[in-house]
């Protein structure tokens, strides 16, 4: 079987140097088993993971350049205009998680730029103390249509309820009550928010919620008692004790759904927080995990931000390179309404380029790996932008076993960053690392874009993707058409990057640059006074840019635009001010040219990965990439160090075998 094949070349303007590779697979594998079934998605090793992401974090991965206060737990604050998380020792704190992981893979994670994982792994965690599925009565909510099974509730009026959310919380944080590492608790994850009212009327007649109900009716009928009889007459409903024999669908009466829902709603977050925070009085409620649909009636949002600090949503886009009219309205109105910060507790996109069947799990089902590296640079980009939000969670660390179903429903996606060999992703785990560099950048000092009041420093370039008025009013759970209040605020829709579909735009970060011309899918410009980082998703063909962002800002006519053809699905290049490239990182692609004739970057074949750093003072480069010695050689270097994965290379034992092939850059 043909291997995917792993050498890499690699030149830069500066020096006369060229990196000579062969063609072909290397027979030694330092990573995993040897699949026969080769995955099809671009997968690598590792890169080294020695090296920080930034330097200006504290011990949880809070930013030192904006302080909150020190009380040694992780809490919240709104400085400015915008939330964080403050972390144990009093720095703002952009939660990026990872879910389901070990001690084991926390070098990975930090290399990635990830700040938070499992319980036990030695990073900031979260725990789920499922106080909404214990062991009491149901309450009968039907299941929405394609909604998975476990979202249940439970009677809450059972009088054994409270008693058993005291047990479960004493059990599960009582031991981590003094944890600094614990950002916080969730009450449940993905319980029932729909049909409160609806089920009322299919509980027994002796069930502790039917009573309940009949005594909310008894207020809200005080004043209007002859509407009991007008409301309920399909049930020949006479008196107030009639209620405990209704079976059936309830009518429409709003006041009283208002009212009952208002009802279930306290005594529901009441007791479970109440239980919770007599155990552990240290640790942020991080509220219920909210799947990824309507909004939650008034009442249900009143308890949250009542008994919540964090409003947390399991919120997943339907497209990788546009976000969900949930993000940019709904979550603001959650806020609005709950005066608490928002958080995203999952969020992935799932490719159809590996072996995985992919027949159950959450939407989106996307292309490729560069779709699901889009996805995420403008999911995290586009909540960055929203200053209630406060983090974001990756769904999932590791591809799933699709031989272990959970409760009946297994995701059998490719939703992991990793493989089941342990390999990454390269072109996803990449843009992770490029993005979660600059979190604390994208989210900083908010500006509000007063043209279009609901974005903040993020706007969109073009919304011209048809969305049905009836399908928003469900959404909204208005009970009429829902005009998206967006829609006559955006700009007239640009297809000039037909790709686009947000842009960021900030002191240092820039992304989807309007000055870029072409096929490329997004880009991510972070200046500094040292250096300037380009990154690239998915050059199709070529794309125009600035010359400054490819020679530095001291080029001539910095503006003018120059051309650059490459193949990569990620490319990542920066370089200082004079414009001599101290690194290049290329995955999933075989080369790099400006102009069509002047080759920077060309391998013979196409690559999993590639990584090169250039130390100019020091005279060393080192060079990551998947392959073996002898299967690389090196020109042009005399006096410069090397470094191949990670070790000393001595020159002279590089091979220069057969089948070599050697590119250089014109002077």
């Amino acid at each position: 079987m043909t291997r995917i094949p792993t050498h890499h070349l690699s030149a830069f303007p500066i020096a006369a140097l060229a990196l000579v590779l062969a063609a072909g697979m290397p027979e030694h594998r330092a990573y995993g088993a040897d699949p026969d079934d080769m995955n099809p998605a671009v997968i690598a090793p590792d890169l080294p993971t020695d090296e920080p992401i930034r330097d200006d974090l504290d011990q949880y991965g809070g930013w030192t350049g904006l302080k909150g206060q020190r009380t040694g737990f992780f809490h919240v604050e709104k400085i400015g205009e915008r939330w964080w998380f403050i972390t144990p020792e009093g720095n703002a704190y952009f939660m990026l998680q990872m879910i389901w992981t070990d001690r084991e893979d926390v070098p990975r994670l930090r290399s990635w730029g990830f700040n938070a994982a499992e319980r036990d792994t030695g990073m900031p965690y979260a725990v789920n103390v499922n106080l909404f599925r214990t062991e009491t009565r149901k309450y009968p909510v039907a299941q929405l249509p394609g909604m998975p099974p476990w979202l249940t509730f439970p009677d809450v009026f059972d009088p054994e309820w409270p008693k058993q959310c005291a047990e479960q919380a004493e059990r599960v944080l009582g031991p981590i009550k003094d944890d600094p590492l614990l950002i916080g608790y969730y009450m449940v994850n993905e319980m029932s928010l729909s049909g409160w009212y609806e089920a009322v009327t299919y509980t027994t007649k002796d069930a502790p919620s039917r009573a309940a109900f009949v005594e909310v009716a008894r207020t809200y009928y005080a004043e209007r008692p002859d509407d009991l009889a007008k409301d309920w007459k399909a049930y020949n409903v006479a008196k107030l004790e009639d209620l405990f024999d209704v079976q059936g669908d309830a009518p429409n009466v709003p006041g009283l759904k208002d009212a009952w829902i208002a009802a279930l709603a306290e005594r529901a977050y009441s007791v479970a927080a109440t239980a919770a925070r007599a155990v552990d009085p240290n640790h942020l409620n991080l509220g219920t995990r909210m799947i990824n649909a309507p909004l939650p009636e008034m009442g249900i949002l009143e308890a949250m931000g009542k008994y919540c600090d964090v409003i947390s949503l399991n919120l997943y886009s339907m497209h990788p390179d546009r976000m969900p009219i949930q993000l940019f309205t709904l979550v603001p109105v959650i806020h609005a309404f709950t005066g608490r910060p928002t958080m995203t507790t999952e969020f992935s996109f799932r490719a159809s380029d590996t072996l995985l069947p992919g027949t159950m799990g959450a939407l989106p089902a996307v292309k490729s790996q560069v779709d699901r590296a889009v996805g995420y640079l403008s999911y995290v980009a586009s909540v960055a932008s929203i200053p209630s939000h406060i983090g974001v969670a990756w769904f999932t660390y590791q591809d799933q076993d699709i031989d272990k179903p959970w409760e009946g429903y297994a995701e059998d996606c490719n939703f992991g960053a990793i493989d089941r060999e342990n390999r990454p992703y390269a072109v996803l785990t990449e843009a992770m690392r490029a993005t979660n560099a600059v979190i604390y950048e994208l989210a900083s000092d908010p500006v509000r874009n007063e043209s279009i009041p609901l974005f903040w420093r993020t706007e969109l370039l073009r919304w011209d993707w048809p969305m049905d008025e009836v399908l928003l009013g469900q959404m909204t759970r208005t009970g009429r058409p829902f005009i998206d209040p967006m829609a006559k605020q955006l700009p007239e829709p640009r297809r000039y990057h037909q790709d686009y579909w947000i842009r960021h735009t900030g002191p240092q970060i820039t992304i989807n640059d309007e000055r870029f011309v072409g096929w490329c899918q997004a880009n991510m410009i972070n200046a500094t006074d040292e250096s300037t980082t380009l990154t690239l998703l998915n050059v199709l063909s070529y794309t125009s840019l600035p010359r400054a962002l490819w020679l530095g800002s001291q080029c001539a006519d910095p503006e003018r635009l120059i051309v650059i053809e490459s193949n990569a699905q990620f490319l990542s290049r920066r370089i200082d001010p004079q414009g001599r490239v101290l690194r290049i990182t290329m995955a999933d692609g075989s080369y790099v040219r400006k102009d069509f004739d002047h080759f920077e970057l060309r391998v013979s074949c196409r690559i999993p990965y590639l990584d090169l750093r250039f130390d100019h003072d020091a005279k060393a480069l080192a060079v990551t990439t998947r392959g073996s010695l002898d299967r690389v050689g090196v020109e042009g270097v005399q006096g410069w160090k090397v470094t191949w994965n990670g070790a000393p290379v001595a020159l002279e034992a590089i091979g220069k075998t057969a089948g070599l092939t050697v590119f250089k850059l014109p002077q």
